[in-house]
């Protein structure tokens, strides 16, 4: 590992742009955390380069960039799996009880982790939407002349729900919506279901549009919505 992190230091201090080695900071130590233990690390911290910006005289820490959590991956993921399965307090005492770690992994560094990894993953599942917005499904959308028919109604249903905390002392809730997407009509399949704790307009625009292509919309005609 230390290896690995020393290479990855030396290639950063390379300029991108003359190719010419970055003048150095300074170094520190920093201690990373693994599922063997911890490791103590050289951190050194690499100034801008002078030639290419010479009016900026900025620093920037190198094992900042692979390494945000003082954590490796595989110990962020394997705490985020059991502190998403099991109570914090119960999955900091399975880490500690089969993992060499230190006694300060408490069940509140399994919840920040997490937390912390779980924003991300939402984070890049809202990335990938919208770059690569869903394709509608291979059923074509039916449009047949009868008025009122149900096979061209799609149907919407979102409501919201507030979440508290389990500890009565605690103020901390939040806010989910779940909503159903579907063809109108009795006896119609139940359709397509999601639930998102992002309440933003844009999130729900793209969560409901996805839906919708799910069920066979095309966007080629309009769009009533009913509210109360």
């Amino acid at each position: 590992m230390k290896q690995e992190l020393a290479t990855y230091a030396l290639a950063r201090r390379v300029c991108e742009a003359c190719e010419r080695l970055r003048p150095v900071k300074d170094y520190t130590m920093r201690k990373i955390r693994t599922v063997f233990g911890t490791v103590a690390v050289k951190n050194p911290r690499w100034m801008v380069c002078q030639r290419c910006f010479p009016h900026f005289s900025m620093a920037f820490t190198v094992l900042g960039e692979i390494c945000p959590d003082r954590a490796t991956p595989e110990l962020m993921e394997l705490t985020a799996r059991l502190g998403s399965m099991l109570p914090y307090r119960k999955a900091a005492e399975l880490l500690a009880e089969f993992l060499p770690i230190e006694p300060t992994e408490s069940h509140q560094t399994a919840r920040k982790r997490t937390l912390t990894l779980g924003a991300r993953l939402e984070d890049q599942s809202l990335r990938q939407e919208r770059e690569s917005p869903p394709l509608a499904c291979e059923r074509t959308q039916l449009e047949l002349g009868m008025t009122n028919d149900p096979l061209r109604e799609f149907v919407v249903s979102i409501d919201t729900a507030h979440i508290r905390s389990a500890d009565q002392k605690m103020a901390r809730d939040f806010e989910i919506v779940v909503a159903r997407c579907g063809r109108g009509g009795r006896g119609m399949p139940p359709g397509h279901y999601f639930a998102t704790s992002n309440t933003s307009q844009r999130e729900m625009r793209a969560r409901t549009l996805q839906a919708l292509q799910f069920e066979g919309y095309s966007g080629n005609y309009h769009l009533d919505i009913v509210g109360r």
